[in-house]
């Protein structure tokens, strides 16, 4: 079960392996729910891709948790 984008249950968090300069800040709600966690793990579904002055690339691993 998913709290449908509210950024309070976990199950999409990714961390980003390249292409942090195209993504917004994290959210208050991320800061609350990762704060342990490492900077480069966001909630996908807190995060904008891409603005008007950049263009790349931005590269994820699922599930960063689960690594061992």
């Amino acid at each position: 079960m998913n709290c449908g984008g509210g950024g309070t249950c976990g199950t999409c968090i990714v961390e980003v392996v390249d292409g942090k300069d195209l993504l917004n800040e994290r959210t208050n709600t991320e800061m609350k729910y990762l704060k342990k966690k490492p900077e480069s793990w966001r909630l996908a579904c807190q995060t904008i891709v891409g603005n008007k002055e950049n263009a790349g690339k931005v590269v994820i691993q699922r599930l960063p948790q689960w690594k061992k």
